[in-house]
Protein backbone atom coordinates (compact mmCIF):
# COMPACT_ATOMS: atom_id res chain seq x y z
CA UNK A 1 0.00 0.00 0.00
CA UNK A 2 1.83 3.22 -1.22
CA UNK A 3 0.73 6.44 0.88
CA UNK A 4 1.47 10.32 -0.76
CA UNK A 5 1.68 12.23 2.31
CA UNK A 6 1.02 16.03 1.10
CA UNK A 7 2.39 18.31 3.45
CA UNK A 8 2.98 22.24 3.59
CA UNK A 9 6.59 21.85 1.78
CA UNK A 10 5.57 20.27 -1.14
CA UNK A 11 5.92 20.82 -4.96
CA UNK A 12 4.55 20.32 -8.60
CA UNK A 13 5.36 17.00 -9.46
CA UNK A 14 8.04 17.16 -12.36
CA UNK A 15 8.04 14.55 -15.50
CA UNK A 16 10.69 11.61 -14.64
CA UNK A 17 11.14 10.84 -17.90
CA UNK A 18 11.93 14.71 -19.07
CA UNK A 19 15.30 14.18 -21.05
CA UNK A 20 16.06 18.44 -20.25
CA UNK A 21 14.95 17.09 -16.40
CA UNK A 22 18.18 15.01 -16.44
CA UNK A 23 20.32 17.15 -17.95
CA UNK A 24 19.85 19.49 -15.20
CA UNK A 25 20.34 16.93 -12.71
CA UNK A 26 24.28 15.94 -13.91
CA UNK A 27 24.91 19.47 -13.94
CA UNK A 28 24.18 20.00 -10.31
CA UNK A 29 25.61 17.04 -9.05
CA UNK A 30 28.86 18.30 -10.88
CA UNK A 31 29.11 21.49 -9.77
CA UNK A 32 27.84 19.77 -6.45
CA UNK A 33 30.95 17.08 -6.78
CA UNK A 34 28.38 14.54 -5.85
CA UNK A 35 29.02 12.15 -8.65
CA UNK A 36 31.51 9.18 -7.40
CA UNK A 37 31.68 11.10 -4.23
CA UNK A 38 33.89 10.11 -1.73
CA UNK A 39 32.16 8.92 2.34
CA UNK A 40 30.84 12.09 3.88
CA UNK A 41 30.88 12.06 7.86
CA UNK A 42 28.02 14.41 8.23
CA UNK A 43 25.95 13.03 5.44
CA UNK A 44 26.57 9.97 7.50
CA UNK A 45 24.73 11.02 10.72
CA UNK A 46 21.61 12.58 8.73
CA UNK A 47 20.87 9.12 7.51
CA UNK A 48 21.82 7.47 11.01
CA UNK A 49 19.26 9.46 13.15
CA UNK A 50 16.67 9.20 9.67
CA UNK A 51 16.94 5.23 10.42
CA UNK A 52 16.58 5.84 14.03
CA UNK A 53 13.58 7.79 13.27
CA UNK A 54 11.64 5.65 10.85
CA UNK A 55 12.51 2.56 13.24
CA UNK A 56 13.95 0.80 10.05
CA UNK A 57 17.88 -0.68 9.57
CA UNK A 58 18.62 1.01 6.59
CA UNK A 59 18.45 4.44 5.11
CA UNK A 60 20.74 6.43 2.39
CA UNK A 61 20.54 9.48 0.31
CA UNK A 62 20.41 9.27 -3.16
CA UNK A 63 21.31 11.42 -6.03
CA UNK A 64 20.36 11.01 -10.08
CA UNK A 65 22.52 11.03 -12.86
CA UNK A 66 21.22 10.96 -16.63
CA UNK A 67 22.22 7.20 -16.89
CA UNK A 68 22.31 6.04 -12.72
CA UNK A 69 21.56 6.34 -9.10
CA UNK A 70 24.00 7.43 -7.09
CA UNK A 71 24.66 7.16 -3.30
CA UNK A 72 25.96 9.98 -0.95
CA UNK A 73 25.35 8.39 2.12
CA UNK A 74 24.02 5.53 3.88
CA UNK A 75 23.77 3.18 6.65
CA UNK A 76 22.67 -0.51 7.84
CA UNK A 77 24.63 -1.31 4.34
CA UNK A 78 26.67 -0.88 1.19
CA UNK A 79 25.85 2.60 -0.36
CA UNK A 80 23.33 1.77 -3.06
CA UNK A 81 23.88 2.41 -7.22
CA UNK A 82 21.68 0.98 -9.49
CA UNK A 83 20.47 2.33 -13.17
CA UNK A 84 18.10 4.96 -13.48
CA UNK A 85 16.12 2.97 -14.98
CA UNK A 86 15.86 0.57 -12.12
CA UNK A 87 15.83 3.30 -9.14
CA UNK A 88 12.58 3.50 -7.24
CA UNK A 89 14.50 6.94 -6.20
CA UNK A 90 14.37 7.74 -9.97
CA UNK A 91 9.97 8.18 -9.46
CA UNK A 92 9.83 9.13 -6.06
CA UNK A 93 12.09 12.38 -6.44
CA UNK A 94 9.71 13.72 -8.92
CA UNK A 95 6.59 13.29 -7.14
CA UNK A 96 7.15 17.04 -5.23
CA UNK A 97 6.42 15.35 -1.82
CA UNK A 98 7.16 12.96 0.83
CA UNK A 99 6.24 9.15 -0.59
CA UNK A 100 5.39 6.19 1.92
CA UNK A 101 4.98 2.39 0.53
CA UNK A 102 3.81 0.79 3.53
CA UNK A 103 4.50 -2.49 1.24
CA UNK A 104 5.94 -2.15 -2.40
CA UNK A 105 4.58 -5.54 -3.05
CA UNK A 106 1.09 -4.23 -2.62
CA UNK A 107 1.80 -1.64 -5.32
CA UNK A 108 0.81 -2.99 -8.66
CA UNK A 109 3.42 -0.25 -10.02
CA UNK A 110 6.39 -1.70 -8.19
CA UNK A 111 5.44 -5.42 -7.67
CA UNK A 112 7.65 -6.55 -10.43
CA UNK A 113 10.49 -4.07 -9.60
CA UNK A 114 14.12 -5.67 -9.35
CA UNK A 115 14.09 -3.90 -5.95
CA UNK A 116 11.59 -5.49 -4.84
CA UNK A 117 10.86 -9.17 -6.42
CA UNK A 118 14.38 -10.32 -5.44
CA UNK A 119 16.24 -9.61 -8.17
CA UNK A 120 18.48 -6.96 -6.86
CA UNK A 121 16.78 -6.70 -3.18
CA UNK A 122 13.46 -7.49 -1.24
CA UNK A 123 12.46 -4.44 -0.23
CA UNK A 124 9.00 -3.46 1.54
CA UNK A 125 8.58 -0.56 3.57
CA UNK A 126 9.77 2.32 1.58
CA UNK A 127 10.01 6.03 2.30
CA UNK A 128 11.32 9.29 0.86
CA UNK A 129 11.62 12.54 0.68
CA UNK A 130 13.05 14.68 -2.58
CA UNK A 131 16.01 16.48 -2.42
CA UNK A 132 15.24 19.71 -4.18
CA UNK A 133 18.62 22.06 -5.32
CA UNK A 134 18.06 25.52 -7.39
CA UNK A 135 14.30 23.95 -7.77
CA UNK A 136 15.13 20.89 -9.40
CA UNK A 137 14.77 17.27 -7.72
CA UNK A 138 18.81 15.29 -7.49
CA UNK A 139 17.35 12.82 -5.70
CA UNK A 140 16.11 11.45 -2.07
CA UNK A 141 16.38 10.89 1.22
CA UNK A 142 14.80 7.43 1.75
CA UNK A 143 14.72 4.90 4.33
CA UNK A 144 13.88 1.13 3.84
CA UNK A 145 13.22 -2.16 5.50
CA UNK A 146 13.02 -5.74 4.32
CA UNK A 147 9.56 -5.81 6.20
CA UNK A 148 6.69 -4.21 5.53
CA UNK A 149 5.76 -1.09 8.53
CA UNK A 150 4.04 2.17 8.69
CA UNK A 151 5.37 5.25 9.71
CA UNK A 152 3.22 8.47 11.25
CA UNK A 153 2.92 11.81 10.30
CA UNK A 154 5.29 13.19 13.05
CA UNK A 155 8.41 10.36 11.58
CA UNK A 156 7.18 12.00 8.29
CA UNK A 157 7.81 15.35 9.00
CA UNK A 158 10.76 14.85 10.90
CA UNK A 159 12.17 13.42 7.66
CA UNK A 160 11.27 16.36 5.91
CA UNK A 161 13.09 18.17 8.28
CA UNK A 162 16.21 15.72 7.76
CA UNK A 163 15.88 16.72 4.08
CA UNK A 164 16.04 20.24 4.53
CA UNK A 165 19.57 19.47 6.81
CA UNK A 166 21.08 17.45 3.57
CA UNK A 167 20.27 20.04 1.16
CA UNK A 168 21.23 22.59 3.48
CA UNK A 169 24.27 20.21 4.23
CA UNK A 170 25.11 20.16 0.23
CA UNK A 171 24.99 23.64 0.07
CA UNK A 172 27.45 24.57 2.60
CA UNK A 173 29.78 21.47 1.49
CA UNK A 174 30.06 23.25 -1.92
CA UNK A 175 30.49 26.94 -0.77
CA UNK A 176 33.03 24.78 1.31
CA UNK A 177 34.94 23.41 -1.02
CA UNK A 178 35.56 26.56 -3.41
CA UNK A 179 36.64 28.78 -0.50
CA UNK A 180 38.66 25.82 0.12
CA UNK A 181 40.38 26.02 -3.32
CA UNK A 182 40.66 29.30 -3.11
CA UNK A 183 42.84 29.31 0.32
CA UNK A 184 44.90 26.55 -1.05
CA UNK A 185 45.72 28.58 -3.87
CA UNK A 186 47.25 31.13 -1.49
CA UNK A 187 48.95 29.32 0.95
CA UNK A 188 47.93 25.67 0.30
CA UNK A 189 50.06 23.53 3.17
CA UNK A 190 48.65 26.41 6.01
CA UNK A 191 45.33 26.70 4.51
CA UNK A 192 45.04 22.61 4.39
CA UNK A 193 45.89 22.28 8.05
CA UNK A 194 43.00 24.93 9.31
CA UNK A 195 40.51 23.52 7.19
CA UNK A 196 40.93 19.76 8.35
CA UNK A 197 40.20 21.46 12.05
CA UNK A 198 37.38 23.73 11.38
CA UNK A 199 35.96 20.84 9.53
CA UNK A 200 36.30 18.59 12.19
CA UNK A 201 34.81 21.40 14.70
CA UNK A 202 32.26 21.91 12.36
CA UNK A 203 31.17 18.42 11.72
CA UNK A 204 30.75 17.80 15.81
CA UNK A 205 29.32 20.88 15.99
CA UNK A 206 26.33 20.57 13.42
CA UNK A 207 25.56 16.76 14.92
CA UNK A 208 25.01 18.40 18.34
CA UNK A 209 23.32 20.92 16.50
CA UNK A 210 20.99 18.64 14.29
CA UNK A 211 20.05 16.50 17.59
CA UNK A 212 19.70 19.53 19.65
CA UNK A 213 17.04 20.92 16.80
CA UNK A 214 14.64 17.27 17.02
CA UNK A 215 11.50 18.35 19.13
CA UNK A 216 12.38 14.85 20.02
CA UNK A 217 14.59 13.38 23.10
CA UNK A 218 17.47 11.43 22.03
CA UNK A 219 19.23 9.44 24.11
CA UNK A 220 22.32 7.18 23.54
CA UNK A 221 24.59 4.44 25.24
CA UNK A 222 28.06 2.99 23.61
CA UNK A 223 28.48 -0.73 23.58
CA UNK A 224 29.28 -0.67 26.96
CA UNK A 225 25.97 0.70 28.25
CA UNK A 226 27.70 4.02 29.27
CA UNK A 227 25.12 7.16 28.50
CA UNK A 228 26.94 9.32 25.69
CA UNK A 229 24.30 11.49 25.12
CA UNK A 230 21.35 13.41 26.01
CA UNK A 231 20.15 15.73 23.34
CA UNK A 232 18.52 19.33 24.39
CA UNK A 233 14.87 17.89 24.65
CA UNK A 234 16.39 15.22 27.12
CA UNK A 235 17.86 16.96 29.32
CA UNK A 236 14.91 19.46 29.86
CA UNK A 237 12.71 16.36 30.82
CA UNK A 238 14.70 14.52 32.73
CA UNK A 239 16.59 17.62 34.45
CA UNK A 240 19.91 16.47 33.87
CA UNK A 241 22.24 16.14 31.62
CA UNK A 242 24.40 12.69 30.75
CA UNK A 243 27.03 11.65 33.03
CA UNK A 244 29.49 9.21 31.69
CA UNK A 245 29.45 7.67 34.90
CA UNK A 246 26.51 6.28 35.08
CA UNK A 247 26.41 2.67 33.52
CA UNK A 248 22.57 1.60 32.15
CA UNK A 249 21.33 -0.27 35.00
CA UNK A 250 21.09 2.86 37.21
CA UNK A 251 19.33 4.74 34.48
CA UNK A 252 15.66 3.97 36.39
CA UNK A 253 16.91 5.41 39.81
CA UNK A 254 19.07 8.01 38.49
CA UNK A 255 16.18 9.61 35.64
CA UNK A 256 13.13 8.77 38.02
CA UNK A 257 11.30 6.71 35.44
CA UNK A 258 8.23 5.15 35.67
CA UNK A 259 5.69 2.48 34.17
CA UNK A 260 3.24 3.75 31.97
CA UNK A 261 0.63 4.12 35.16
CA UNK A 262 2.99 6.81 37.10
CA UNK A 263 3.57 4.91 39.82
CA UNK A 264 5.59 1.82 39.27
CA UNK A 265 9.26 2.20 39.38
CA UNK A 266 10.61 0.94 36.04
CA UNK A 267 13.16 -1.88 36.52
CA UNK A 268 16.78 -1.81 34.99
CA UNK A 269 15.78 -4.20 32.41
CA UNK A 270 12.50 -2.55 31.16
CA UNK A 271 13.96 0.95 30.27
CA UNK A 272 13.78 1.03 26.36
CA UNK A 273 17.37 2.36 26.01
CA UNK A 274 18.50 -1.05 27.81
CA UNK A 275 16.42 -3.09 25.92
CA UNK A 276 17.47 -1.61 22.26
CA UNK A 277 21.32 -2.64 24.13
CA UNK A 278 20.12 -6.20 25.05
CA UNK A 279 19.09 -6.61 21.15
CA UNK A 280 15.94 -5.73 21.05
CA UNK A 281 13.87 -3.23 18.06
CA UNK A 282 11.63 -1.43 19.68
CA UNK A 283 10.39 -0.26 16.47
CA UNK A 284 6.25 -0.04 17.44
CA UNK A 285 7.72 1.80 20.31
CA UNK A 286 6.71 1.65 24.44
CA UNK A 287 5.43 4.75 26.83
CA UNK A 288 7.46 4.94 29.93
CA UNK A 289 6.68 8.14 32.60
CA UNK A 290 9.52 10.25 33.09
CA UNK A 291 9.08 12.07 36.36
CA UNK A 292 12.10 14.05 38.19
CA UNK A 293 11.66 16.11 41.47
CA UNK A 294 10.50 19.58 40.65
CA UNK A 295 9.63 18.84 37.48
CA UNK A 296 7.18 18.12 34.62
CA UNK A 297 5.93 14.52 34.86
CA UNK A 298 6.02 13.55 31.12
CA UNK A 299 4.42 10.39 29.01
CA UNK A 300 7.04 9.49 26.25
CA UNK A 301 6.28 7.09 23.41
CA UNK A 302 9.92 5.55 22.92
CA UNK A 303 11.15 4.63 20.16
CA UNK A 304 14.56 2.47 20.50
CA UNK A 305 16.94 -0.03 17.95
CA UNK A 306 20.56 -1.21 18.40
CA UNK A 307 23.34 0.40 16.20
CA UNK A 308 25.61 -1.75 14.12
CA UNK A 309 28.52 -0.44 11.80
CA UNK A 310 27.90 -1.65 8.34
CA UNK A 311 30.01 -4.20 9.09
CA UNK A 312 27.72 -5.85 11.27
CA UNK A 313 29.71 -5.01 14.87
CA UNK A 314 27.61 -3.96 17.51
CA UNK A 315 27.89 0.20 18.05
CA UNK A 316 25.73 0.85 20.96
CA UNK A 317 22.01 2.02 20.98
CA UNK A 318 20.00 5.23 20.51
CA UNK A 319 16.41 6.03 21.57
CA UNK A 320 14.17 8.83 20.61
CA UNK A 321 11.23 10.02 23.01
CA UNK A 322 7.90 12.04 21.72
CA UNK A 323 5.69 13.82 24.31
CA UNK A 324 2.52 12.16 24.32
CA UNK A 325 1.48 13.36 28.40
CA UNK A 326 -1.62 15.70 27.04
CA UNK A 327 -2.72 12.86 24.62
CA UNK A 328 -3.17 10.71 27.62
CA UNK A 329 -4.79 12.95 29.81
CA UNK A 330 -7.23 13.75 27.11
CA UNK A 331 -8.24 10.09 26.66
CA UNK A 332 -8.61 9.76 30.18
CA UNK A 333 -10.85 12.58 30.99
CA UNK A 334 -12.81 11.01 27.60
CA UNK A 335 -12.80 7.77 29.67
CA UNK A 336 -13.68 9.45 32.42
CA UNK A 337 -16.76 11.59 31.15
CA UNK A 338 -18.17 8.15 29.25
CA UNK A 339 -18.64 6.32 32.29
CA UNK A 340 -19.39 8.88 35.24
CA UNK A 341 -22.41 11.19 35.99
CA UNK A 342 -21.06 14.54 35.15
CA UNK A 343 -23.23 16.18 38.12
CA UNK A 344 -21.99 13.78 41.10
CA UNK A 345 -19.23 12.31 39.55
CA UNK A 346 -20.33 8.44 40.51
CA UNK A 347 -20.34 5.37 38.01
CA UNK A 348 -23.09 6.07 35.35
CA UNK A 349 -25.50 3.16 34.27
CA UNK A 350 -23.05 1.75 32.05
CA UNK A 351 -20.00 1.54 34.57
CA UNK A 352 -22.53 0.10 37.00
CA UNK A 353 -23.19 -2.68 35.06
CA UNK A 354 -20.16 -3.36 33.97
CA UNK A 355 -19.10 -3.60 37.59
CA UNK A 356 -21.92 -6.23 38.29
CA UNK A 357 -21.64 -8.00 35.83
CA UNK A 358 -18.11 -8.68 37.37
CA UNK A 359 -18.91 -8.65 40.71
CA UNK A 360 -21.56 -11.55 39.93
CA UNK A 361 -19.16 -13.73 38.01
CA UNK A 362 -17.10 -13.87 41.54
CA UNK A 363 -20.06 -14.26 43.46
CA UNK A 364 -20.87 -17.32 41.08
CA UNK A 365 -16.99 -18.78 41.62
CA UNK A 366 -17.31 -18.19 45.92
CA UNK A 367 -20.95 -19.10 46.31
CA UNK A 368 -21.60 -15.71 48.14
CA UNK A 369 -24.48 -13.52 47.60
CA UNK A 370 -24.08 -10.04 45.67
CA UNK A 371 -26.80 -7.18 47.07
CA UNK A 372 -27.99 -4.67 44.97
CA UNK A 373 -29.66 -1.70 46.55
CA UNK A 374 -32.12 0.51 44.46
CA UNK A 375 -32.62 3.95 45.93
CA UNK A 376 -35.42 6.39 44.90
CA UNK A 377 -35.13 9.93 46.65
CA UNK A 378 -37.79 11.15 48.50
CA UNK A 379 -39.34 14.59 47.96
CA UNK A 380 -36.76 15.54 45.51
CA UNK A 381 -39.28 16.47 42.84
CA UNK A 382 -40.51 19.26 44.91
CA UNK A 383 -37.29 21.03 45.63
CA UNK A 384 -36.62 20.84 42.05
CA UNK A 385 -39.85 22.54 41.44
CA UNK A 386 -40.44 24.51 43.98
CA UNK A 387 -36.68 26.02 43.89
CA UNK A 388 -35.28 25.42 40.58
CA UNK A 389 -32.50 22.64 38.92
CA UNK A 390 -29.61 24.41 40.49
CA UNK A 391 -30.95 23.81 44.26
CA UNK A 392 -32.12 19.92 43.16
CA UNK A 393 -28.65 19.57 41.44
CA UNK A 394 -26.74 20.42 45.04
CA UNK A 395 -29.20 18.34 46.84
CA UNK A 396 -28.75 15.65 44.40
CA UNK A 397 -24.91 15.51 45.26
CA UNK A 398 -25.12 16.24 48.97
CA UNK A 399 -27.16 13.09 48.47
CA UNK A 400 -24.57 11.13 47.01
CA UNK A 401 -21.62 11.85 49.10
CA UNK A 402 -23.73 10.84 51.83
CA UNK A 403 -25.01 7.39 50.44
CA UNK A 404 -20.87 7.08 48.83
CA UNK A 405 -20.30 7.57 52.71
CA UNK A 406 -22.69 5.25 54.32
CA UNK A 407 -21.60 2.02 52.32
CA UNK A 408 -18.81 -0.62 53.33
CA UNK A 409 -15.49 0.11 51.78
CA UNK A 410 -15.43 -1.86 48.44
CA UNK A 411 -19.11 -0.89 47.86
CA UNK A 412 -19.97 0.98 44.45
CA UNK A 413 -22.45 3.62 44.61
CA UNK A 414 -23.66 4.66 40.92
CA UNK A 415 -26.34 7.42 39.37
CA UNK A 416 -28.44 5.76 36.95
CA UNK A 417 -30.92 8.72 35.80
CA UNK A 418 -32.96 11.55 37.77
CA UNK A 419 -32.69 10.89 41.46
CA UNK A 420 -32.79 7.20 41.74
CA UNK A 421 -29.02 5.25 42.93
CA UNK A 422 -28.17 1.91 42.70
CA UNK A 423 -25.57 0.30 45.49
CA UNK A 424 -23.24 -2.55 44.83
CA UNK A 425 -22.26 -4.59 47.64
CA UNK A 426 -20.41 -7.55 46.66
CA UNK A 427 -19.61 -10.70 49.45
CA UNK A 428 -23.27 -10.33 51.38
CA UNK A 429 -24.23 -13.27 53.11
CA UNK A 430 -27.91 -12.76 53.62
CA UNK A 431 -30.95 -10.23 53.07
CA UNK A 432 -30.46 -9.28 56.97
CA UNK A 433 -26.66 -7.75 55.91
CA UNK A 434 -27.90 -6.05 52.66
CA UNK A 435 -31.05 -4.90 54.63
CA UNK A 436 -28.50 -3.28 57.49
CA UNK A 437 -26.85 -1.57 54.59
CA UNK A 438 -30.25 0.29 53.15
CA UNK A 439 -30.78 1.35 56.82
CA UNK A 440 -27.72 3.17 57.16
CA UNK A 441 -28.50 5.16 53.55
CA UNK A 442 -32.09 5.41 54.95
CA UNK A 443 -30.13 7.13 57.75
CA UNK A 444 -27.61 9.20 56.16
CA UNK A 445 -30.84 11.09 54.43
CA UNK A 446 -32.69 11.76 57.35
CA UNK A 447 -30.79 15.06 58.45
CA UNK A 448 -32.09 18.13 55.96
CA UNK A 449 -29.70 19.40 53.50
CA UNK A 450 -28.17 23.20 53.60
CA UNK A 451 -27.92 24.20 50.48
CA UNK A 452 -25.26 27.41 49.54
CA UNK A 453 -28.79 29.95 49.85
CA UNK A 454 -28.95 29.02 53.27
CA UNK A 455 -32.37 26.92 52.89
CA UNK A 456 -32.65 23.70 54.40
CA UNK A 457 -34.60 20.96 52.27
CA UNK A 458 -35.74 17.80 53.46
CA UNK A 459 -35.85 14.81 51.60
CA UNK A 460 -35.45 11.23 52.03
CA UNK A 461 -34.98 7.57 50.16
CA UNK A 462 -36.93 4.12 49.51
CA UNK A 463 -34.51 1.57 49.17
CA UNK A 464 -34.86 -1.55 47.08
CA UNK A 465 -33.33 -4.63 48.48
CA UNK A 466 -32.41 -7.95 46.14
CA UNK A 467 -29.82 -10.34 46.74
CA UNK A 468 -28.61 -12.27 43.69
CA UNK A 469 -28.84 -15.99 42.91
CA UNK A 470 -26.77 -18.37 40.55
CA UNK A 471 -28.76 -17.72 37.38
CA UNK A 472 -28.54 -14.00 38.24
CA UNK A 473 -27.79 -11.52 35.52
CA UNK A 474 -27.45 -7.84 35.59
CA UNK A 475 -31.14 -7.29 34.27
CA UNK A 476 -32.42 -9.25 36.27
CA UNK A 477 -31.69 -8.30 40.04
CA UNK A 478 -31.52 -3.98 39.05
CA UNK A 479 -35.49 -5.52 38.21
CA UNK A 480 -35.31 -7.32 41.43
CA UNK A 481 -34.37 -4.37 43.20
CA UNK A 482 -36.31 -1.59 41.57
CA UNK A 483 -39.39 -3.72 41.74
CA UNK A 484 -38.48 -3.88 45.99
CA UNK A 485 -38.27 -0.53 45.99
CA UNK A 486 -41.76 0.29 44.41
CA UNK A 487 -42.69 -1.90 47.37
CA UNK A 488 -40.79 -0.09 49.98
CA UNK A 489 -42.71 3.25 48.53
CA UNK A 490 -46.20 1.68 48.21
CA UNK A 491 -45.73 0.54 51.56
CA UNK A 492 -45.13 4.08 52.90
CA UNK A 493 -47.66 5.51 50.99
CA UNK A 494 -50.37 2.98 52.21
CA UNK A 495 -49.10 4.18 55.61
CA UNK A 496 -49.43 7.66 55.60
CA UNK A 497 -53.00 7.06 53.64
Amino acid sequence: MALHLDTVRARPAVDPDDPDLHQRQHDILARYDLLDSPEDAELDAVVRVAAAIAGVPTASVNVLDTERQCSVAATGGPRPGAPRTSSICHRASTLGRPWVAEDLLADPDLVDHPFVDGRLAQLRLYASVPLVVEEVPIGTLCVYDVRPGALSADQVDRLVDLAAIVVALLERRRQTRESTRLAVAADQARTQLAAVHAELTRRRAFELALLDALPLGVVAADADGTVTLFNRVSREWHGSDSDRAVPHHELAGRYDLLEPDGVTPLTPERIPLVRALHGEHLASGVEMVIAPAGLPTRTVHCLAVPVHDPSGQFLGAVATMSDVTEQRAMEQQLRQAALHDPLTGLPNRSLLVDRLEHVLAASDRDGAHVGVLYCDLDGFKAVNDHHGHATGDAVLREAAARMAHAVRPGDTVGRIGGDEFVVLCPGVGDMATATRIAARIEAALTEPVVCPDGLRHHIGVSVGVALSQEASTPETVLTAADQAMYAVKSGRRAARA
